[in-house]
């Protein structure tokens, strides 16, 4: 009780302003602002990125390219099998497929171009809800956060998903007798695989960031993370990397398991030091701490004053 009337007496300025209650309707407005903002912004930057031109002596625009570059990167065009080289093409079924590709391109573009924006948005609605060491730490955890988002993706993109389709090719291959494979998938259903597999793996790389603060805010104990336990936790790695990965053989499985499962492990070590430094909780800010000793009357004092 009167930590809070100190802390409010001395942010009566406002800062931080998460002392001032407001209305529950200001927080729904707020919010219905912000959230229209974020939505201009990804429209905006879908039209802006989308024609983007790539190449200007024949005008490719970004939106076409993006998708056959990604689809040209992950799908190789020949396979080897016992000595026999097969050509890979991909079938087109659905007529409308070219047209749902270039509005799913557009919208990834945006996603992605207006991400500053969605993130500048978000953070300012919880801002002043924030004390001035929670506001440090947030952006150094947002800076970790996109790290390992953006390095989940790159493991998907990179070693799992060129592997995990090759393999599958090979696969259709070994009972296929003539010397042209065909790819019996639709473009914009290959493209959509491609990236619900990329983020998904790198929002499971963010598990190793609420592991750390599990175990930095003391919720998790750090014993939890040594010994027999150890066994369990690459398992579960294993199982979530298997749940990801479309690799038949296996290998992307390992790849998206083994990384989690150090990251992990890693995330629990860090969280662990920063408890122990005492920077776990909320603690109290030095701005909340009177520059000058409080002085408590009692009743007897007050009756005088009165």
């Amino acid at each position: 009780m009167v930590l809070n009337e100190l802390r409010r007496e001395r942010f009566e300025d406002g800062i931080p302003p998460h002392d001032k209650e407001k209305p529950i309707m200001d927080h729904l407005v707020e919010l219905s602002i912000r959230l229209r903002r974020i939505f201009i912004a990804v429209i905006v930057t879908a039209g802006v990125l989308s024609f983007i031109p790539v190449d200007f002596k024949y005008y490719i625009p970004l939106v076409s390219y993006f998708p056959n570059a990604v689809i040209s990167y992950v799908l190789p065009k020949t396979v080897t099998w016992h000595g026999k080289t097969f050509a890979v093409h991909i079938a087109q079924y659905n007529p409308f497929a070219g047209f749902n590709l270039l509005i799913k391109t557009a919208l990834l573009l945006g996603l992605l171009g207006a991400s500053p924006v969605i993130a500048h948005e978000i953070y300012a609605y919880v801002e002043p809800a924030l004390y001035p060491n929670e506001k440090a730490r947030i952006k150094s955890l947002a800076i970790a956060s996109i790290g390992l988002f953006l390095a989940g993706i790159a493991i998907a993109f990179f070693i799992v998903l060129p592997f995990a389709f090759k393999i599958m090719i090979v696969t259709s291959a070994a009972v296929v007798g003539s010397n042209t494979l065909i790819a019996f998938s639709d473009v914009e259903q290959l493209f959509s695989t491609i990236v619900l597999i990329a983020l998904a793996t790198g929002v499971a790389f963010e598990v190793p960031l609420i592991i750390y603060l599990l175990v930095s805010f003391n919720i998790v104990e750090e014993g939890w993370f040594v010994g027999e336990n150890k066994k369990y936790i690459f398992i579960l790695s294993m199982f979530l990397g298997a749940a990801i990965s479309p690799d038949p053989s296996g290998v992307g499985m390992v790849v998206i398991g083994t990384a989690m499962f150090a990251t992990i492990m890693l995330a629990a070590k860090l969280g662990a030091k920063h408890k122990r430094r005492g920077n776990d909780g909320m603690p109290i800010p030095a701005e909340v701490i009177p520059s000058e000793p409080v002085v408590f009357q009692d009743h007897q004092d007050q009756k005088e004053d009165v």
